[in-house]
């Protein structure tokens, strides 16, 4: 399973990359019958886990035995291998919103 970053750690959309996931994907023959699910939430909470564990994907996921800390950086996009009777699903995982190496003035993820 491939996954794309989308918007990198300092907020910058990757556009051109984007086009190029999304044509190694296929979305060009998609109809446009597709889902895309993203998730947010405080940093360490469980959000790439709980992604991982309902679509399929393989999103980085903190390891507790180094301590809690910031896993994703930006934002990532991953096709889910659980197409259904609705068409492929993209799911995205997004940067905690209250990471501590942040900061408390960047807002880039709030």
């Amino acid at each position: 399973m491939t996954k794309h970053q989308l918007v990198t750690h300092d907020g910058e959309l990757l556009e051109a990359p984007l086009a190029s996931y999304l044509e190694t994907l296929g979305a060009t023959q998609w109809s446009s019958k597709y889902q895309v699910v993203a998730i947010m939430g405080p940093q360490s909470s469980g959000k790439s886990t709980l992604m991982n564990h309902v679509f399929g994907t393989d999103f980085q996921m903190m390891d507790e035995s180094r301590g809690r800390s910031q896993t994703t950086k930006g934002v990532w996009l991953a096709k889910s291998p659980k197409d259904n009777a609705y068409g492929p699903t993209l799911v995205m995982d997004l940067e905690g919103t209250d990471g501590r190496e942040r900061g408390e003035d960047d807002t880039k993820f709030e």
